[in-house]
């Protein structure tokens, strides 16, 4: 599929230099130390917490992460390969809460989380399992990316991200999940976990997020280097200014990630959208998010790497129109960009602090159709039918051709949520609107799931490791 380019090559690469520039001249705050010091060897001059990257350092470090790899899963059916051409679905991601129908918007907590782990394993449209598809309230915050991990891996074989929360932290999660592998040696050159590491922008890391960096990087495991920015808030008022300052952001990351150890796998990864002016907060559900999206994508590609860019978005306190037609836009900019590990890929609303179930449903359905517009057409001779057209001839019907039967699974999207029923059969079936059909899809899922099998010894140990 073409991928839309909303920049002349000439204005993807003003933006490069600018970020050179940024990085040159403002720099970027470090404040964990061991960072700075990687950094300092590698050609950066430090100035307290400050780090300025020299334009050459910068261009000989991004060079060395890899355009391709894939992230092991442990079932093996179900690697993923991530590229600059294919696109992956990533479930939500962070939120605190937790909606549905039945029971509202409320703090989540762990069958919550357990919950969303058994829809995203079911969902044949989420590729990778999500860190944080909610945030268990109930569960001890200094244990709860642990308990996170071995849920994951319990309720899914599918692959699935970790921790950011931290160097230590970041590095207990990868060991947990590398259990399941066969322990640390043997995922020394086999990604099995992403993270994903973010700025604290304008411009600056904390040690949390720095520390991460170089734990992933010691580990070679990928992570999404990540800068969300908020335009006319933390950046500047233009989508060019902030993408220039967003870039220089995540190329910093970058380089700390390669003088830790080279070719560690990376995903470019940019979140920005803009704020909403009438109160100053984050809005995520606007064309100006897409646009950011459109231009991430192209960056990604001026620099060889696979793209994070972000799914169904939406800042709707339900799974209403808004928060539908919000989605449509964003997951369609999201493929259109060539997007490659689509985050939040289904569920979000509430501008992140949300996850509603009715949503994962209907988002589930919009990345179905968007993977079908990404299909594209195929051309040629059985295709193009003419032999079929000059058989039926004028007026007369292709329903019942052998033709028809042969090819209407691969040409046409089979919806599984969307009504097309005529209006009678409609109210016959109960008038149900897409939201009430979406609450009965997700449950039935749930009641359908069945837990994939994790060997007694490997299910052992991981509870071991996380509680000591």
């Amino acid at each position: 599929m073409q991928r839309y380019q909303i920049l002349s090559q000439n204005e993807i690469e003003q933006i490069h230099e600018t970020s050179l520039r940024i990085l040159e001249e403002v720099g970027v705050i470090f404040s964990y130390a061991p960072a700075r010091e990687i950094l300092a060897k590698g050609g950066a001059k430090v100035d307290g917490q400050k780090v300025y990257f020299p334009r050459a350092m910068v261009e000989r470090e991004r060079k060395k992460a890899p355009a391709s790899f894939t992230l092991y899963a442990r079932n093996p059916e179900k690697n993923v390969l991530i590229n600059t051409q294919k696109t992956a679905y990533v479930g939500p991601y962070g939120a605190p809460f937790v909606m549905d129908m039945d029971n509202g918007r409320r703090l989540a907590k762990l069958q919550d989380f357990i919950n969303l782990c058994k829809l995203e394993h079911k969902m044949n449209n989420i590729d990778i399992m999500s860190h944080i598809p909610c945030e268990p309230q109930d569960v001890d915050p200094e244990m709860r990316s642990l308990e996170m991990v071995y849920q994951t891996l319990k309720h899914s074989d599918k692959p699935l991200m970790a921790t950011v929360l931290g160097y230590e932290m970041t590095k207990r999660n990868i060991e947990m999940a590398s259990i399941v592998f066969g322990g640390l040696e043997a995922i020394k050159d086999k990604p099995i976990v992403v993270g994903i590491p973010c700025t604290l922008t304008p411009l600056s890391y904390d040690d949390k997020m720095a520390g991460a960096i170089i734990a992933y990087a010691e580990h070679r495991q990928p992570q999404l280097v990540n800068s969300l920015c908020i335009a006319g808030a933390t950046t500047p008022v233009t989508v060019a200014g902030t993408v220039a300052l967003q870039n220089a952001e995540v190329l910093a990351g970058i380089v700390l990630s390669q003088l830790v150890s080279e070719g560690t796998p990376i995903i470019y990864s940019a979140s920005s959208s803009n704020a909403e002016m009438s109160n100053g907060s984050l809005a995520i559900g606007t064309p100006e998010d897409a646009v950011f999206s459109l231009v991430n994508g192209q960056l990604a590609k001026f620099y060889n790497l696979p793209c994070r860019i972000s799914g169904a978005l939406s800042d709707s306190k339900c799974a209403d129109a808004q928060a539908a037609y919000e989605s449509m836009l964003t997951l369609s900019m999201a493929q259109m960009a060539g997007g490659n590990f689509i985050l939040h890929g289904a569920g979000i609303i509430d501008t992140y602090n949300t996850v509603s179930l009715e949503k994962m449903m209907i988002d589930d359905e919009i990345i179905g159709m968007v993977r079908r517009i990404d299909q594209g057409v195929v051309v040629n001779e059985d295709t193009l039918a003419f032999d079929v057209t000059k058989e039926v001839g004028p007026q007369g019907q292709f329903l019942t051709h052998v033709h028809t039967f042969t090819h209407f699974r691969k040409e046409f999207y089979r919806p599984v949520l969307s009504d097309r029923n005529n209006p009678t059969q409609w109210e016959a079936d109960g008038a149900l609107t897409a939201e009430k059909r979406a609450n009965i899809r997700w449950k039935k899922l749930i009641d359908d799931y069945v837990e994939p099998v994790l060997d007694k010894d490997v299910d052992a140990a991981l509870r071991k490791y996380k509680e000591k």
